[in-house]
């Protein structure tokens, strides 16, 4: 379960109508309860996708309006702002931008990349004709070949 603070996903919903109609990305900031997240703040990261980026042999044929890459140098700058408050990285989001906030062949693909362990929450907000819809948060299973839902409950 994770729960995500009133700030954090008003700065979700932000970024990801600011980005529309391309997808944006970021980090979620917090502590960890137990098996629980707790989500204090969020990263807003450069989608730094392009074409170069082979996670599939397709990648050619996108854009940004359905990819996002969330550069190396980016992680470890949230990482070390937020060990020096005390937090870690709990998980990421991307945006969706008119597509609901259900996880791609592509998002899972990218996420066994990801390293954050089978606890590491991914977000998805879906955006639709510019404004913020549905948001979903999800847990990439032990083998890494699907995606589980994971309750996502508002907090202060």
């Amino acid at each position: 379960m994770i729960t995500l603070s009133a700030a954090a996903r008003a700065a979700i919903e932000q970024h990801a109508t600011e980005a529309y109609p391309y997808e944006c990305v970021g980090l979620l900031i917090g502590r960890l309860a137990g098996a629980d997240k707790l989500v204090d703040y969020v990263y807003r990261a450069q989608n730094s996708w392009n074409a170069a980026v082979g996670l599939t042999d397709a990648e050619h044929e996108h854009s940004l309006r359905d990819r996002f890459y969330l550069d190396p140098r980016d992680y470890m700058k949230a990482d070390r702002a937020a060990r020096a408050q005390g937090c870690d990285i709990v998980g990421c989001y991307h945006s969706h931008p008119d597509h609901p906030a259900v996880p791609s062949e592509r998002d899972r693909v990218g996420a066994q990349g990801v390293g954050g362990g089978n606890g590491f929450s991914f977000m998805i907000q879906s955006v639709r004709a510019g404004q913020a819809a549905e948001l979903s948060s999800w847990l990439l299973s032990a083998d890494g070949e699907r995606f589980i839902h994971e309750q996502c409950l508002p907090g202060e």
